[in-house]
């Protein structure tokens, strides 16, 4: 029973592509399943990030394959997928990972973080097609080939700011806590992507559900990245566990949701948000 138990959990030699996989949260998710004998495969549009998790791959001596690609370009898309399909004859799990972070957008040097009454459709436009649209794009890539097989797993980087509103308190200054508040926000477009996100995981969940497609989502709240002392105050009182997450404490939902573990869960969103959104 016991060596049963750990078989289900086991990705060992199975093909993962993570889209996004050089970011923040996506270069997480590679190594770790890397380091417990799965194959990883990273698209991403970021060379510089994509570089630097190459060498941390060859340092650590992990497997790892790595394709630059803008994933908001089909044509592209397809070939990387095509590429990949023909190296390895299979994908078994795609984990969509790729999103605009506020990160991205306080370094774009353009006001992604405007009034909503004032905010810029073009800037809406580009939220969208980074956070939801690159997710449909390389789904439906995979998708075909999962289909062939009538077997895969694909798990979608939502938000708890996809089933609730943020607090927009967080942002504005707060005399009685002597804070002076921050300079970015959660846009209305980024809130509207992984609600999208997270229907799309729903719709088809159902849609495959016979194909042997299993369809599930992540839903985390804030990850700490050295925000503001204040901002992470504000923020962690308004958490049930007092904190933000750390940035392995997704691992172990990636892992169950693209393992066998969780072979009768599909259509599911699995709110890691340390009960953020119970209150």
């Amino acid at each position: 029973m016991k060596k049963k138990m750990k078989d289900i959990f086991s990705l060992k030699d199975k093909i993962v592509v993570i889209t996004g996989g050089s970011g923040f949260l996506g270069s997480e998710f590679a190594l770790t399943l890397s380091n417990i004998g799965a194959m990883p495969i990273v698209l991403d549009k970021n060379k510089n990030s994509l570089q630097l998790l190459e060498k941390k791959f060859k340092k650590k001596k992990l497997r790892g394959l790595f394709f630059l690609v803008d994933l908001n370009n089909e044509n592209k898309v397809n070939v990387a997928i095509d590429l990949i399909i023909k190296k390895y004859k299979k994908i078994d799990c795609l984990i969509n990972a790729a999103g605009f972070t506020g990160q991205e957008m306080l370094e774009t040097n353009v006001n992604f973080f405007e009034k909503f009454e004032k905010y810029n459709f073009q800037l809406w436009q580009r939220s969208l097609n980074e956070n939801l649209s690159s997710t449909f794009l390389v789904t439906k890539s995979v998708a075909k080939y999962m289909m062939k097989r009538k077997k895969g797993s694909i798990v979608n980087i939502a938000s708890d700011v996809g089933i609730i509103s943020p607090d927009h308190r967080i942002y504005e200054p707060n005399k009685r806590f002597n804070y002076k508040g921050v300079s970015f926000n959660t846009p209305l477009s980024y809130s509207v992507a992984k609600s999208g996100i997270i229907s799309m995981t729903r719709y088809l969940a159902t849609y495959w559900a016979k194909k042997g497609i299993r369809v599930n989502c992540v839903s985390p709240a804030g990850v700490y990245k050295k925000h503001n002392k204040k901002f992470v105050e504000q923020l962690s009182q308004r958490i049930p566990l007092g904190r933000m997450a750390k940035s392995d404490e997704l691992n172990g939902a990636i892992i169950y949701l693209c393992s066998n573990a969780s072979s009768y869960v599909t259509g599911h969103n699995l709110v890691v948000d340390g009960g953020r959104t119970i209150w």
